[in-house]
């Protein structure tokens, strides 16, 4: 009986000794994985997308543009500011022009001209190859 007893707490310390170590080897590659700061970013592996696609020109409808910015593992970069190029017919409003640890910034824009725009996008003065489509009808 002793035997079992000692067998089943050598197993049950191995067990425990085991998920510890894959746990703390998990947080410690999630910890790692997030906010990456005063890095470079890639122009190639960055984007943006756009939500909804159209929307109506009567200056409260707002179209939301979210911008990644990431480096050459396709992780965000933290802290760098992005801007959307100017255009005298649309209200760019900033949301959040400093990118978060997932390296995303947000901009809202509404226009009471309807029309399509193509914006240039900018982080830390460098553009992005992808350009902004807004439609307003």
């Amino acid at each position: 009986m002793k035997k079992l007893f000692f067998f089943l707490l050598i197993i049950l310390f191995i067990l425990v000794g085991f998920s510890l170590f894959f746990w703390l080897y998990e947080v410690k590659f999630f910890v790692g994985r997030a906010a990456v700061t005063a890095q470079s970013f890639s122009i190639d592996n960055s984007y943006l997308f756009t939500t909804p696609l159209r929307a109506m020109a009567n200056g409260q409808e707002k179209i939301r543009v979210t911008v990644f910015i990431l480096n050459n593992q396709g992780l965000g970069v933290m802290g760098k500011t992005v801007q959307m190029g100017p255009d005298k017919n649309l209200v760019i409003e900033t949301i959040q022009g400093l990118t978060d640890g997932y390296g995303k910034a947000y901009f809202d824009v509404s226009s009471t001209h309807a029309g399509d725009y193509f914006l240039q996008i900018t982080a830390d003065g460098k553009a992005l190859k992808q350009q902004v489509h807004l439609s307003f009808y």
